[in-house]
């Protein structure tokens, strides 16, 4: 018996010590413990495995991209925030759960064949199955969050209130406080868009075509851009010129 029972130990330990995430990119210093430790020991670097349990912290000026083994779920963190990764395995697919105790981060959630993915802050819990979205935590203000895809609703605990997040819009989630939501401001995507530039994490897709009218005195060129924002708004820029 007390062989079985030490069996189903080191079962258990060695299931606990699966990687279940790795890191894809790092800009900067980004620190990292198992969430029992008091203290932060190491550095994450490229390709470093993720635990369950894991706590991951970015300094100033600091990035790090985290990806899933599962499915390709991906976890942007800019500078100044903190997370914790929680959940379970099962049959090598995972629960995922992640705390979020402080920052900025972006999230892209594949579609999840084990529940919901779900992300709890001191304010609010967000669940969905397959979505995107950015989220901004300010102690002091709330959970500042932008949808870019997908279904993903948002439960106030301490007002016991669900809400679905829009497209296009910011919801701000604050304990004891009703819910808001507006417009995205162009100067949030704006600045958005400036964190993911800083880090080459969105380059400016565009596509050029030429078209060229031929005259006996100039050639006319246009050139047609194709720009997309952080919300996947596209509009085009058109310039001519004379050859």
């Amino acid at each position: 018996m007390k062989k079985y029972l030490s069996l189903i130990f080191i079962l258990q330990l060695l299931l606990a010590n699966e990687p279940i995430a790795v890191v894809s990119k790092v800009r900067g210093k980004v620190n990292h413990k198992m969430i029992d430790d008091k203290n932060y020991k190491s550095k994450l670097l490229v390709n470093t495995p993720i635990l369950l349990e894991s706590q991951i912290r970015t300094d100033n000026k600091s990035f790090v991209k985290l990806i899933f083994l599962d499915d390709g779920t991906s976890i942007a963190m800019y500078s100044g925030s903190e997370i914790i990764i929680k959940g379970n395995v099962e049959k090598r697919m995972i629960s995922k759960q992640i705390e979020l105790i402080s920052g900025i981060i972006n999230i892209n959630v594949t579609r999840q064949t084990l529940g919901e993915f779900t992300l709890v802050t001191p304010n609010s819990e967000l669940t969905c199955t397959e979505c995107g979205f950015w989220i901004l935590f300010d102690p002091l203000t709330g959970d500042e969050l932008i949808k870019e895809s997908g279904n993903i609703s948002i439960w106030n605990p301490s007002l016991n209130r669900s809400s679905e997040l829009v497209i296009d819009t910011t919801l701000i989630s604050l304990i004891n406080n009703e819910f808001q939501q507006f417009g995205t401001p162009v100067t949030d995507i704006k600045y958005l868009e400036s964190l993911m530039l800083e880090v080459d994490e969105r380059v400016i897709q565009y596509k050029k075509d030429e078209v060229e009218e031929v005259s006996s005195e100039t050639t006319s060129h246009v050139v047609v851009i194709k720009l997309k924002n952080a919300t996947n708004v596209e509009r085009k820029l058109i310039l001519t010129y004379n050859k």
